[in-house]
C-alpha cells in the first residue's frame, strides 16, 4: 500500500513543476457611479441650486451670521462643504479668504486651474478652482452677488489624497457642482 503514495507524491510534485512564476498585475476596485439625474435644492432664505439626487444636504449648526451646508455624497464617500455668508462690506475680505484656502494647496498641488463664473442674468459671479495632485481638496469655488450673498463650497472625500485612485470619482464630482454652480439663483 505504501508504493502507489509514494508513486502519487512523485506525480504530484512532477504537475506542480511548470514555468517560471508570473506576478499578478495589481488591480483596483471598481468604481460604479450613479446615473446623472438632478433635483433642486432650496436653502430655507439664501439660494436654491439643482444637485444630484444621490446626494444628501445637511445644514450645521452655527452660531454667527454665515449658514454651513454639508453636500454629502454617501457612495462616493466625500463631501462638499459649503458657507454662506452675507456680504456686507466684507466682499473684499471673504475673496481673499476663498484665495487664501486655495493658495494652502499650492504646497501639494501639481496644478491649479482657475475657472470663472460670470453669469450677470442670475447675478451669480465667482472663480472655481480645480486642484490637480494629491491634495486635501481638489475643487474649492466661490460665487456670490456682489452686494448680499457669498457662497463658498469645498470638496474632501473620506480617504487619504490619491488623486490617480480618486480620478473618476473626482472628475463626477466637479462635474455635479459645476451643474449646482450653472443652476444656482440667489432667493
Amino acid at each position: 500500500m505504501r508504493l502507489p503514495t509514494r508513486f502519487l507524491g512523485v506525480f504530484i510534485l512532477l504537475g506542480a513543476c511548470s514555468s517560471d512564476p508570473l506576478p499578478k498585475p495589481r488591480g483596483y476596485f471598481r468604481i460604479d457611479l450613479p446615473k446623472e439625474e438632478f433635483t433642486t435644492w432650496m436653502d430655507s432664505s439664501t439660494f436654491a441650486a439643482e444637485i444630484p439626487v444621490y446626494a444628501k444636504v445637511a445644514e450645521r449648526e452655527t452660531n454667527d451670521a454665515a449658514r454651513w451646508f454639508d453636500i454629502r455624497f454617501p457612495g462616493q464617500r466625500a463631501t462638499v462643504h459649503l458657507t454662506w455668508s452675507p456680504v456686507g462690506d466684507r466682499l473684499q475680505q471673504l475673496i481673499e479668504d476663498a484665495h487664501g484656502f486655495k493658495n494652502s494647496h499650492q504646497a501639494m498641488a501639481a496644478k491649479i486651474r482657475s475657472e470663472r463664473v460670470l453669469r450677470s442674468d442670475a447675478r451669480v459671479f465667482g472663480t472655481v478652482f480645480n486642484v490637480e495632485g494629491d491634495v486635501a481638496s481638489p475643487l474649492v469655488f466661490y460665487l456670490t452677488d456682489s452686494t448680499d450673498n457669498f457662497l463658498y463650497g469645498s470638496l474632501y472625500f473620506d480617504t487619504r489624497p490619491n488623486a490617480d485612485s480618486l480620478a473618476p470619482v473626482t472628475a463626477r464630482l466637479r462635474s455635479d457642482m459645476h451643474r449646482m454652480m450653472t443652476s444656482l439663483v440667489w432667493r
